[in-house]
């Protein structure tokens, strides 16, 4: 995770892809380093609003990170679809685009699963 703004511009200027996870998972703090702050859902959106307005929508990844049960919606979860019922919405709302957001969860994927 990268906090600072302009390390991450710094970091999408390489041409590697920029992968957002975690979704639906608010947590206090980095596990390994309890001083640091993990971003919640809204900041994940900030972060990926600015790549996009810079212009690395083509770089973009996004994922729940659903690793274990109490993640899954039966458990109290968020659940696998809460990417498509929550966070797009809210991404809409936050002026990113359906072009755009169909670049993010289909296209780019296709491309780095395929090695393109």
């Amino acid at each position: 995770t990268i906090l600072d703004k302009k390390e991450l511009l710094e970091f999408a200027q390489l041409g590697c892809y920029l992968e957002f996870d975690l979704f639906g998972t608010e947590l206090l703090h980095y596990q390994f380093n309890p001083a640091i702050d993990m971003p919640n859902d809204n900041k994940r959106i900030k972060r990926v609003r600015l790549l996009v307005d810079e212009g690395y929508e083509d770089r973009i990844l996004m994922a729940h990170d659903i690793h274990t049960k109490h993640r899954l919606m039966k458990y109290g979860g968020h659940g696998y679809s809460h990417i498509l019922t929550n966070i797009v919405p809210k991404m809409l709302l936050r002026g990113i685009t359906e072009n755009v957001l169909d670049k993010i969860l289909i296209e780019n994927p296709k491309q780095w699963l395929t090695f393109k």
